[in-house]
């Protein structure tokens, strides 16, 4: 499918070919059939990809981050810091209407066939969330339809403003959201007035003037700012305008260098609009799809949707006449030169072709086997770990591997990335991937929450799977996972716990074979992360203890032999959300053997800490690693250290996966060391606080 976007230092937006989405959970893969070009907006973004990293770089805190990097993990770590978020083009669009061709599970009220809106991006298909799309009442006009998110924007901004039949509405700045506020303050019984300096956005329209002063009134119950403008005027003039206890919604992009003599004396109330309503970035709403109670929160974004609809099928608002022009969609690149001209257009519709059905399926090349021992990979996720550390080191290994498909689940990511890093981009799905002869083993790199489903593909497909951690985030998952190998006639499956893989655990290793070591103590020194970061949101990540901290209970494992059998773990607890931190945890393992394993999981520690110490005892000797490069060990009456430069193990480790495949060596990992390491983390991410340990089994 095509798709507009603006890659990084370009300031000419372009039309991508990637492959169609595939919908995730609660999630709906939609065909597009008009979208919007939102001027302001859109200019704003390309000006923002067009920003050098230099200058991303001038940002005093992006500075600070940076030489804290570099001090901590060199210039390689700054490096894959900034490469991958500048590899991937920004899309363009976010207001849409089309038709649903698919659904995904556990979406509820949809159907395949559906007219919807959605806040989707200027492409032939996209994929929303459930929560973010709405239904189009059968009497409604299509094009009109496709404005409904720029709507529920202004709607959102004039709910703000709390104004009614017979209030004094000012408006500042006639873009495409100014005139929809204008109309719909106009639709609720307000006498509305708007001001530009621009002559076209006031056209032949009575209420609408230059600037302030030629307005026919003295004072204004609200002033809505909806202008966007590196300059004060806009926050100045509405300061001036507005009458005492009045109200400023501010709902464009300004400088807000407010006069506090001004607010004090006129005991004005300023207040900042969040796009199209209550639900905008809250990953629990936008994410994973739960609602707010409607007797709690009555305007959500989705029921200003909803509601905007509803004024255009009952012609209650008509926004025809705000479209300046229509172009096809193919042609949307050339669009973006009009808008820097003095008669910049106020909105463009883009018309999608629907001559065609839609291929889900991209169709295969004709295959050229290659006489050579090389393990052909799929790999699915398309992140920054993938970006920064998985596929540079395949590509390193490049005599023992090859790259014939990389495939994520909005496709522009899987398509950037190939492109970085000039993979022919053979396959270009999932289902391609899985389904491919051609393709021997498949890398699982995307968010926890279907690591299981995609292992248990790859092993009905008969592929090897290296999956990173964790292999599944709930106990039920790696259940149905067991029954797969069970099933299957030759399973493969290697985790990705690096750590047991690094030069600096292997040296360890070889001399607890002579002496055996019975104690494990791991502290994590970890940055923080928002609350709503996708790994701690249960349903995606499964949580910092399942997705990072179970490293440490690989390592038990490696190092003493023996499986976990028992597992608890205790954290502070929070007063404000009275919620267990889950940054601030102390975990406690007993092995088989009677070896024990202490975990500090910490994010509140001071950042000049190594982010992992490992102390292993036992036989009266002692190995004190620091982020697996500096070693100390006192083995009897020596006291030795010693240096390793190879890092965390990623690169061995994924040796050793290709070795596997092809059969020159036994798979490190027994099911039993999956199943329970995966399951000690499974419990300590559950059942944190419980007050007793957990049996494994």
């Amino acid at each position: 499918m095509k798709q507009l976007v603006v890659e990084k230092n370009n300031p000419e937006p372009i039309l991508w070919e990637t492959s169609i989405p595939k919908p995730g959970p609660g999630e709906i893969l939609i065909q597009n059939h008009y979208s919007v070009v939102s001027t302001g907006t859109e200019i704003s973004t390309i000006e923002s990809a067009n920003k050098s990293v230099s200058e991303k770089m001038q940002n005093s805190s992006n500075i600070e981050k940076g030489l804290e990097l570099l001090e901590n993990e060199g210039v390689r770590a700054v490096w894959n810091a900034v490469f991958p978020k500048n590899i991937l083009p920004i899309q363009l669009g976010y207001s849409s209407c089309g038709k649903i061709i698919e659904i995904g599970k556990d979406v509820k009220n949809f159907h395949i066939g559906d007219m919807v809106v959605s806040n989707g991006s200027h492409a032939e298909f996209v994929v929303v969330n459930q929560n973010l799309c709405s239904r189009i009442p059968s009497e409604t006009n299509e094009k009109e339809a496709a404005y409904t998110v720029l709507g529920s924007i202004a709607l959102h901004g004039l709910r703000l403003s709390e104004t009614s039949l017979g209030s004094k509405v000012v408006v500042v700045g006639l873009g495409i959201v100014g005139q929809l506020v204008c109309r719909l303050g106009e639709a609720q019984g307000s006498e509305v007035f708007g001001i530009d300096p621009d002559e076209m956005r006031r056209a032949d329209n009575q209420n609408y003037y230059a600037s302030i002063d030629d307005l026919p009134i003295d004072e204004a119950d609200t002033v809505i700012i909806t202008a966007a403008s590196e300059s004060n005027e806009p926050i100045e003039a509405a300061t001036k305008i507005a009458r005492n206890k009045a109200k400023i919604v501010v709902v464009g992009d300004i400088p807000l260098n407010i006069s506090r003599n001004e607010f004090y004396y006129k005991e004005l109330e300023l207040v900042v609009s969040k796009s199209y309503g209550p639900g905008r970035y809250d990953k629990q709403y936008e994410v994973l799809g739960n609602d707010y109670p409607i007797e709690y929160v009555r305007w959500t974004e989705n029921r200003n949707f909803e509601a905007f609809l509803k004024l255009l099928s009952q012609k209650q608002i008509s926004i025809k006449d705000l479209i300046t022009k229509e172009v096809e969609f193919t042609e949307s690149p050339e669009i973006y030169n009009s808008f820097s001209s003095e008669e910049k257009p106020l909105s463009i519709l883009l018309r999608y072709d629907l001559k065609t059905e839609p291929k889900i399926q991209f169709e295969k090349n004709e295959i050229i086997l290659e006489n050579n021992k090389k393990i052909k990979v799929g790999v699915i996720g398309a992140g920054n770990f993938a970006s920064s550390t998985i596929i540079p080191i395949l590509k390193e290994l490049k005599r023992s591997c090859q790259i014939l498909g990389v495939a994520s689940s909005g496709g522009l990511s899987s398509e950037a990335l190939a492109k970085s890093f000039k993979i022919k981009n053979k396959y270009q799905t999932e289902d391609e991937i899985f389904e491919s002869d051609e393709i021997d083993a498949v890398f699982v790199l995307t968010q926890h929450f279907n690591h299981a489903e995609l292992v248990i593909r790859g092993i009905n497909s008969g592929k090897a799977v290296y999956v990173e951690k964790p292999l599944a985030i709930n106990v039920d998952s790696i259940t149905k996972i067991e029954e797969a190998m069970y099933n299957a006639e030759d399973p493969k499956i290697f985790l990705g716990f690096n750590r047991r893989f690094s030069n600096a655990s292997m040296f360890i290793k070889e001399k607890l074979n002579a002496s055996p070591a019975n104690a494990l103590n791991f502290r994590f020194s970890v940055p923080k992360l928002e609350r709503d970061h996708w790994t701690n949101i249960k349903e995606i990540g499964g949580g910092r203890i399942v997705g990072e901290a179970i490293h440490a209970i690989d390592l038990g494992t490696y190092f003493f032999d023996s499986l976990p059998q028992s597992i608890s773990s205790y954290s502070p607890i929070d007063k404000e959300s009275d919620e267990a931190l889950d940054n601030q945890v102390f975990i406690n393992i007993n092995y088989a053997n009677g070896s024990h394993a202490a975990i500090q999981y910490f994010s509140d520690t001071n950042n000049k800490l190594s982010k992992e110490r490992l102390e292993i005892h036992g036989s009266d000797n002692s190995f004190i690693v620091e982020d697996f490069k500096l070693l100390r060990y006192l083995i009897g009456p020596d006291d030795k250290s010693k240096v390793f430069s190879d890092g965390k193990g990623h690169k061995q480790a994924i040796e050793t996966f290709l070795s596997y495949v092809k059969n020159e060596v036994p798979n490190p990992f027994t099911w039993l060391e999956i199943k329970s390491v995966s399951l000690a983390g499974i419990y300590a991410q559950n059942y944190m606080n419980s007050g007793s340990q957990k049996s494994i089994f």
